[in-house]
């Protein structure tokens, strides 16, 4: 679906695109939120966005549960999509392991969501070599700034914490936002690894801890996990 790249092959070598995944559950999740950032980000790099119409096109053809990602790149965009394979229930009482990668994130850019994916795919697999389920990516100095494949924040005593920089994502926006309307306080600040229980956001997992949630956090988790969660 979507329409061929006919551009510069620098799209492809270079990673110039953006895209954004979404989740069919049967139905689109945020697409207008994941729609708009796609847009703004393809804006920022200077390509061609078809407009929403084409994506939304091409998504009443698909039937979930699937992820779906959207690219714009040099030429043209590009729709596909995937099976849903989300984690098992038991992930989201117990937790997940995550792996702290000797990869990098990109200090300008790494607040696009781009084709430039080689960073965030290796660090993914050093994490899977090492048996977890997710890798974390840091800056120069060691801060926490992003996942391979998730949007990280802390949980500490009532306050969530966002680390600065990487990606905006959509799926930690609306967990903070319904945690604010929860009563919860939420801050913007530079973090590190231990400062709190680690807590990944995204399209594929909803709001999955790095270890056994307490009780206050899991109506929460439970409110964002998939519905196509199985054991």
């Amino acid at each position: 679906m979507g329409e061929p790249f006919e551009g510069p092959a620098s799209g492809f070598f270079l990673g110039f695109s953006v895209f954004t995944t979404v989740r069919l559950e049967p139905h689109p999740l945020w697409l207008p939120e994941h729609l708009d950032r796609l847009r703004a980000h393809a804006e920022a790099l200077g390509l061609a966005y078809p407009g929403h119409r084409a994506f939304e096109r091409d998504l009443e053809r698909l039937q979930g549960p699937l992820l779906v990602r959207l690219m714009v790149g040099e030429g043209g965009y590009l729709t596909e999509a995937r099976p849903f394979r989300p984690p098992p229930a038991s992930a989201y009482r117990e937790g997940v392991r995550v792996w702290p990668s000797r990869h990098r994130t990109h200090p300008l850019l790494g607040r696009y969501k781009t084709g430039a994916y080689l960073p965030y795919l290796l660090a993914q697999r050093e994490a899977q070599r090492e048996g977890a389920f997710e890798a974390l990516l840091q800056d120069p100095y060691g801060f926490l700034v992003d996942g391979s494949r998730t949007s990280p924040l802390f949980y500490r005593e009532g306050v969530f914490y966002l680390p600065e920089g990487g990606l905006e994502g959509i799926t930690r926006r609306k967990v903070l936002e319904r945690a604010q309307r929860e009563g919860f306080k939420v801050v913007r600040r530079r973090m590190r690894r231990g400062e709190g229980l680690l807590l990944l956001a995204g399209t594929g997992v909803g709001l999955l801890p790095a270890g056994p949630p307490p009780p206050e956090l899991w109506p929460l988790v439970l409110e964002f996990r998939p519905r196509y969660t199985g054991e």
